[in-house]
């Protein structure tokens, strides 16, 4: 029962973050959704990190908080999180907005402290790093990469 409770989770967050990032692409130039939201969610292995897959973007590339979102996704789910799942969501949500920190080296140091906004971090750059996506890279998609690489290392690092 618990396990269809959180694929309903999981497919309610996969909709909403359809309906967000609609109309939206990545740098490749491929729907956001289907492109990069869907690749960061299936490398999840657990639906905390699949729901924060799906919408590790959502408060950063949407005009909604991370509040109003959690609170979309509780409309689709009829029923509302529990509280534990909820808090545990938005922590993680608000570390994974860079709007919300002061500069790029605060906003990774932060992430580091929870481990689902790590794992989840890791995932979306280890498919943002992915320069077979894009035709034709850039010297600015490379520079990018570099970036990318380190902030994946000092994440990894226990």
């Amino acid at each position: 029962m618990l396990v269809n409770k959180e694929e309903n989770i999981v497919q309610c967050a996969a909709e909403l973050a359809c309906e967000l990032h609609k109309g939206q692409v990545d740098k490749a130039g491929v729907d956001y959704f289907t492109g990069h939201l869907t690749a960061v969610a299936k490398m999840g292995t657990t639906w905390q990190q699949q729901v924060v897959g799906y919408l590790h973007d959502a408060s950063e590339d949407t005009p909604h908080s991370v509040e109003e979102v959690l609170n979309l996704l509780d409309a689709k789910l009829g029923t509302p999180l529990s509280d534990t799942d909820r808090l545990e969501l938005a922590d993680t949500l608000y570390l994974l907005n860079h709007h919300l920190a002061p500069d790029r080296e605060t906003y990774i140091q932060r992430i580091k402290s929870n481990a689902l906004a790590t794992t989840v971090k890791m995932h979306d750059l280890t498919h943002n790093m992915d320069l077979t996506r894009i035709p034709n890279p850039a010297k600015k998609d490379y520079e990018r990469i570099e970036r990318y690489k380190q902030e994946y290392a000092y994440l990894s690092k226990a």
